[in-house]
C-alpha cells in the first residue's frame, strides 16, 4: 500500500513500473512526458525475485527518442521477455474501459493472456500482423483484382483461424473464472463474456475473406479478421455498455481482472503482479471487503495507491497482510 495525499507521487510509481515491464507509460505514449524538465533521460531500474530466479531490470529513454533496455546488464530488443519476468495487470482508475470502451482494449486485454498460457499464440500473431500489412500493400499497388492471385490470403487465413480459436477458448474460461468471482463478491447480477470473431477454421476465413475482397480491394485494408474481433461483455443478458453506471462498469471490469489472473495462475506458472492506482475508489464499502477477500485468495504481490488511511480500507485485521509505504514529495518510506 502506498499512502500518500494527491500529487505526493504515489502513481508515478507505478508508472515506473510499467514503463519497466512493458515499455510505455499506461498515460502518455510520449516519453518526453515522463522525464523531468530539467533532464534529458529517464532511467527505471528494479529487481524481479521468484523462488530461485532473479533478475536485474533497466529501461531508459532520450528525449532525443533513443532507447534502451536491458536485462541482467544484457542489451534486450524482445518485449517478450520482459513480459515474461514481470507480468502485469492493472487497475487504474480508467479501467471501466475494459467494460465501456470499444474493441481494441479488450482485445489487448485478452492477447496478454494467450502470451502467458499458449506458447504458440505469440508467432501466429506476429505472422498474422506481418502477412496484414504486406497485404495491404500488394492490395493497394497490384492491378490484379482477382481473389486468386492474393498472395498473402492464405496466410492470413490460417493464422487468424488459430488466433480466432485460441481467443474463444480463452475467453470462454475466463467466463467461468468470472461467474464465480461474481457469486464470491455476492454481485446482484450476472455477467457473461462471449468472443466475437469470424473465421473459426481456414475454409471460413478464405470464404470471408473471399466475400470481402472488393471491399478490401477498394480500400486497401482487410475488413475481417481477428484485428476486428471483440468480447462481449452482457449483463443480465443485455449488452453491459448500454445499462450499466460507470461504478457498475469498474466493479465488472475489475471481477474480470482477477478472474484473469486467476484463470494465468490455473494454466501456467504465471502469477501477475496487479497495479491498483486510487484502491477502492467507486467501490462501496462492502464490494470493496469483497474485492479485497478475492485479492488475499488469489495471493499475487499487489501494488496499490490510495489517500486514504489503510486500516479504513482494509481493516486492522487484515493490516498484517500488507507493508505500507509513505509517499511525500517523491520520497517513498516505509512505514514502521
Amino acid at each position: 500500500m502506498l499512502v500518500g495525499e494527491n500529487g505526493a507521487g504515489k502513481t508515478a510509481l507505478l508508472e515506473a513500473i510499467h514503463l519497466l515491464a512493458r515499455g510505455r507509460s499506461f498515460r502518455t505514449p510520449h516519453a518526453k512526458q515522463l522525464i523531468c524538465h530539467d533532464q534529458s533521460e529517464l532511467l527505471v531500474r528494479g529487481e524481479v525475485a521468484s523462488g530461485a530466479m532473479r533478475h536485474s531490470l533497466a529501461r531508459s529513454k532520450s528525449s532525443t527518442g533513443a532507447n534502451e533496455a536491458r536485462i541482467d546488464s544484457h542489451p534486450v530488443n524482445r518485449q517478450s521477455r520482459y513480459a515474461e519476468l514481470l507480468p502485469l495487470q492493472t487497475l487504474l482508475p480508467g479501467v471501466a474501459d475494459l467494460v465501456l470502451d470499444g474493441p481494441a482494449i479488450r482485445r489487448e486485454f485478452i492477447d496478454w493472456g494467450l502470451f502467458h498460457v499458449e506458447p504458440n499464440y505469440l508467432v501466429s500473431a506476429q505472422r498474422f500482423r506481418k502477412a496484414l500489412t504486406q497485404r495491404a500493400v500488394w492490395l493497394k499497388t497490384s492491378p490484379s483484382s482477382d481473389f486468386a492471385r492474393d498472395p498473402w490470403v492464405e496466410t492470413l487465413a490460417a493464422t487468424a483461424a488459430e488466433i480466432n480459436i485460441w481467443r474463444r477458448r480463452f475467453v470462454d474460461a475466463l467466463d467461468t473464472q468470472l461467474h464465480q468471482t461474481l457469486g464470491r463478491m455476492q454481485a446482484d447480477f450476472s455477467c457473461d463474456l462471449r468472443y466475437h470473431g469470424s473465421g473459426f477454421s481456414t475454409e471460413e476465413m478464405l470464404e470471408q475473406l473471399g466475400g470481402s475482397y472488393e471491399r478490401d480491394k477498394q480500400y486497401a485494408t482487410t475488413h475481417v479478421g481477428p484485428h476486428r474481433a471483440d468480447v462481449d461483455v452482457r449483463v443480465n443478458g443485455i449488452p453491459a455498455k448500454t445499462i450499466v453506471s460507470r461504478g457498475q462498469a469498474k466493479l465488472i471490469a475489475s471481477a474480470i481482472t482477477l478472474s484473469y489472473s486467476a484463470e494465468l495462475g490455473k494454466r501456467s506458472s504465471v502469477q501477475p503482479i496487479l497495479l491498483l492506482d486510487d484502491f477502492g475508489a467507486e467501490l462501496d464499502e462492502y464490494h470493496r471487503e469483497r474485492f479485497f477477500s478475492e485479492l488475499q485468495v488469489m495471493g499475487c504481490q499487489v501494488i496499490a495507491t490510495t489517500t486514504d488511511q489503510p486500516e479504513h480500507l482494509l481493516g486492522i485485521s487484515s493490516l498484517d497482510t500488507a507493508r505500507v509505504f509513505h509517499v511525500e514529495h517523491g520520497s517513498v518510506t516505509q512505514n514502521s
